[in-house]
């Protein structure tokens, strides 16, 4: 199990430089089975009794309350009377909860933080103990007062089973350039109050920043015929197959050219059944057509030849803390507007079209300052990306 929601920040205390590394507690609570207390309680309980106790099992490590919250807490369950609801907890409540306080099984009860070198994981070099998770907040801490350089990770860890989590994503202790999705999404989370971070959830915010980029680099496409430009891609025919699939990623075909650097001739894909029967292959005249994902050759190739392609590139979708949003002149600034309106339709916000306005704004702006990149001087030619 992976978990992505973890973030760093250093501090300087004492003349020592101490890098602190968290793990986003909220995580343990996704898709987890959950019930509400039947009554109120004052603290020093031992038994509690909840609306519906199916799916709640002896030794279960549960969350009486919601992360974030003072009086939340997590205790264990020593034994269920499953006929009235009622769970038996190895230890007494530490605080008083209310009638309807959400109780939710969680798998993990502590965590453990490491250091290594490079990105790759080893539990070799742990930075501390089994910590117990802090319930009252968002986050579980660990320090290294030690290392200043590296990556940082951590495990959950359930202290009755002695299962943990894989290793979470590798935190740079040099931390992430601008531009990475982490301080993107670190950004994006500032500007939420409390009561609207339980609305909102990693997988939320990955997928309205996705989204956004997604709108960004396709605007930018239609008038930048570079910037989302890969590497010039080799197609080799065989004898016999007329299409081939293209890159996942395709998004606009920019050129097509044989091997001796000549040009093919785009065809429509209604004239190909009459030029595949009145026109010979030959690598000079052969020509070339797009169905879907595919592109292909008419006549139908009888020989090994190889074409180079170019062609525009989607955005690829943003799943790690370590990926780059990549657009011209730090336009990844606006996604933040993209996100917001995502979030303020899920929290009632007022008037969220305002971010969703600027974010259009934006787009815009960013089409006129990036629309070319080279030196040459404007052409007073009909551009072939006019029509924008």
């Amino acid at each position: 199990m992976e978990y992505r929601k973890s973030i760093f920040y250093s501090i300087i205390k004492e003349n020592k430089y101490i890098i602190t590394i968290k793990a986003d507690n909220r995580d343990l609570t996704k898709n987890a089975k959950f019930s509400y207390l039947a009554d109120n309680y004052v603290s020093g309980e031992s038994d509690i009794v909840v609306v519906n106790s199916d799916g709640f099992e002896d030794d279960d490590y549960v969350l009486l309350g919601e992360f974030g919250t003072e009086t939340t807490e997590i205790c264990q369950i020593a034994s269920i009377v499953t006929a009235t609801h009622t769970i038996t907890l190895d230890v007494a409540t530490k605080f008083a909860h209310s009638q309807d306080t959400k109780i939710t099984i969680i798998k993990y009860n502590q965590v453990r933080f490491y250091h290594t070198v490079i990105a790759t994981f080893s539990a070799t070099d742990p930075i501390t103990g089994y910590i117990d998770l802090q319930a009252d907040n968002f986050f579980s801490l660990g320090y290294d007062t030690t290392n200043t350089t590296g990556f940082g990770w951590f495990v959950f860890y359930n202290e009755t089973t002695a299962k943990a989590t894989s290793a979470s994503n590798p935190i740079p202790y040099a931390d992430f350039s601008a531009y990475s999705v982490k301080k993107i999404l670190d950004s994006f989370f500032s500007l939420l109050n409390n009561k609207e971070l339980k609305l909102i959830n990693n997988n939320d915010a990955f997928r309205w920043l996705n989204e956004g980029y997604s709108i960004a680099q396709n605007e930018l496409n239609l008038i930048n015929q570079s910037f989302t430009v890969p590497s010039e891609v080799t197609i080799t025919t065989a004898s016999g197959v007329k299409e081939y699939a293209l890159e996942n990623n395709f998004n606009e075909l920019i050129s097509v050219t044989n091997e001796n650097g000549n040009r093919l001739v785009f065809i429509d894909l209604e004239d190909v059944p009459r030029n595949n029967d009145h026109e010979g292959y030959s690598i000079t005249s052969v020509r070339y057509f797009l169905r879907g994902s595919y592109i292909g050759f008419s006549p139908v190739p009888n020989a090994i030849n190889s074409f180079n392609v170019y062609y525009k590139a989607n955005p690829s979708i943003l799943t790690s803390y370590y990926d780059n949003v990549t657009l011209p002149n730090n336009s990844f600034y606006m996604l933040l507007d993209h996100m917001m309106y995502r979030a303020a339709t899920k929290t009632n916000k007022p008037n969220p079209k305002q971010y969703e306005d600027s974010f259009r704004t934006s787009i815009e702006t960013m089409k006129v300052t990036s629309h070319k990149q080279n030196e040459n001087e404007d052409s007073w030619d009909i551009s072939p990306t006019a029509n924008i």
